[in-house]
């Protein structure tokens, strides 16, 4: 999801281009054509001589205003030269900001036919983020990090394997850049959360107390121009829109597109070390490795605050005995879930995930023949995993009760199950269709369960921590918001499932 850019001025005049020997475009296919990224921007500014990782660069400056994103532009790997821009519209989120613009090229030598009349730019700026914690903070700019390689590194290499079935996984992107030194080093893992940067290592609690270890400076200096900025092709509201909730034919759509991305890396272990090496390999924002420590150490604490707050909507739910203790279940069970759910790159069943696979980052066809694919966005939180995880969050985040009742949620799973498994038989080789091994559905069902359940951990230590009946009404027209979130019907009912579920992950761990 793409936040807003605030004060955004436009240029009429363009601004001196960069020098473009120094750049080095993004992911190009075989051809030497753009190849097919995320709609979105991170800002940079035009100091040009970066170095490049794999398609990244690694060096450039995210500035500090926003006004200055005609050099950006300039600098994008686009058929033309961008002269002047417009902003059309504009999100703001807890991770990044972003904008979409309508952009005018120079006319010169007739290349402005094939370039796309609106990007949208995303931009991670450090510095607007120093009030959180380090663990937060931190996994803020390892999103931004994320997804700069997987537009600059990752995509391209599934497209290259020949195992992607569709040009139109993601947005065409035409830069990614991602500048986070002094904060988190080059090779530093997604899950070493240990790590605490040298200027931090005596500050108590957030990265703003750096100023007291010294002058202003020292917080300019560290979170200045740290960050990371992509710029992508708007896929537009002609073709395209998004929505939330989902009707079941709308969700399965979504998870027929997310198929495509599982089946091209699965159990590829020479794709998935180099997912788990520059991505993550614990994909997931909601991994427990991930997450603030905080939220699982107040799990109880926060269930008794939900329970306290939403008891009179269903007094028998919450008075059950099982249902009382839900939060210290959880915790119980918090890390042996999310082992189960967090697969090596190596073992059986692993995958490339998205990570944070709700419905509002989808763009459904408004073509709904089937002729078009679901193209998905947000690749920040994208690394090694169960397709199911990603399966279990979108229904949770998208589905209504109704919808999931009398055998539609299972229904959901199995139409996910035969499009991973069409997805898969297409790039398998006729010789060797003999050892092929579908996804045993039993398994399949296992997997959903313990990866709703993780993802009901998540919730709750995130969300219902300060939860009432009164911000859910004021969240209940969000749609980038969480289902069981904002509605509390949807609440009570994944309580009840989640109940379900864990009793028979817990008859488990004692037959084993």
């Amino acid at each position: 999801t793409f936040p807003a850019l605030v004060d955004v001025h436009v240029h009429g005049h363009a601004l001196p281009r960069p020098n473009r020997s120094s750049i080095r475009p993004l992911s190009l296919c075989a051809e030497g054509h753009p190849m097919h990224p995320a709609s979105a921007l991170l800002l940079s500014t035009m100091d040009t001589s970066s170095t490049s990782t794999g398609g990244v660069s690694t060096h450039a400056v995210i500035p500090s205003h926003h006004a200055d994103l005609l050099p950006v532009l300039q600098r994008a790997n686009l058929p033309a030269k961008v002269v002047k821009f417009t902003p059309l519209s504009s999100i703001e989120q807890a991770n990044a900001e972003g904008v979409r613009l309508a952009v005018e090229y120079e006319q010169s030598d007739g290349t402005c036919a094939a370039a796309p009349s609106e990007l949208f730019v995303k931009q991670v700026d450090a510095s607007h983020y120093s009030h959180k914690a380090w663990a937060d903070l931190r996994r803020t700019l390892l999103y931004a990090r994320t997804e700069a390689r997987f537009y600059g590194e990752i995509l391209p290499l599934l497209r290259s394997s020949g195992k992607l079935t569709t040009a139109h996984l993601a947005p065409d992107c035409h830069l990614a850049e991602c500048n986070l030194e002094g904060l988190v080093g080059e090779e530093e893992t997604a899950t070493d959360v240990s790590h605490v940067p040298a200027a931090l290592a005596n500050a108590s609690e957030t990265a703003e107390t750096i100023t007291k270890i010294g002058d202003d400076k020292v917080s300019i200096e560290l979170l200045q121009g740290k960050g990371g900025a992509l710029v992508l092709t708007s896929l537009g509201s002609d073709k395209y829109f998004q929505k939330s909730p989902l009707s079941p034919h709308q969700a399965s759509t979504c998870l027929a597109a997310v198929a495509r991305l599982h089946a091209a890396c699965w159990e590829d272990t020479s794709i998935l070390s180099v997912v788990a090496n520059r991505l993550s390999d614990m994909g997931g924002s909601y991994n427990l490795a991930v997450r603030n420590p905080k939220e699982l150490k107040n799990m109880v604490a926060s269930w008794e605050h939900f329970r306290s707050q939403f008891r009179d909507m269903d007094v028998e739910l919450f008075d059950r005995e099982s249902v009382k203790k839900l939060g210290q279940r959880v915790y119980d069970n918090a890390q042996y879930i999310s082992d189960a759910v967090s697969p090596k790159y190596i073992d059986e069943y692993a995958t490339c995930v998205h990570g944070n696979f709700k419905a509002m980052n989808v763009f459904l066809p408004t073509d709904e023949s089937g002729s078009e694919d679901a193209v998905l966005i947000d690749f920040a939180s994208t690394g090694v995993g169960l397709g199911l995880s990603d399966v279990a969050m979108h229904v949770a985040h998208a589905l209504r009760p109704d919808d999931l009742a009398n055998g539609g949620e299972e229904a959901l799973v199995d139409q996910y199950l035969a499009a991973l498994d069409a997805e898969r038989r297409r790039t398998v080789k006729a010789e060797d269709l003999h050892t092929y091994k579908p996804y045993p559905r039993d398994v399949a069902m296992r997997h959903y369960k313990l990866a709703t359940v993780d993802y009901f951990r998540f919730i709750l230590g995130r969300f219902w921590r300060s939860a009432t009946p009164e911000t859910f009404d004021k969240r209940k027209d969000s749609p980038n918001s969480t289902l069981v979130n904002r509605n509390a019907e949807a609440a009570l009912a994944f309580v009840e499932r989640v109940d379900r579920y864990l009793a028979e992950i817990e008859e488990e761990r004692k037959s084993t």
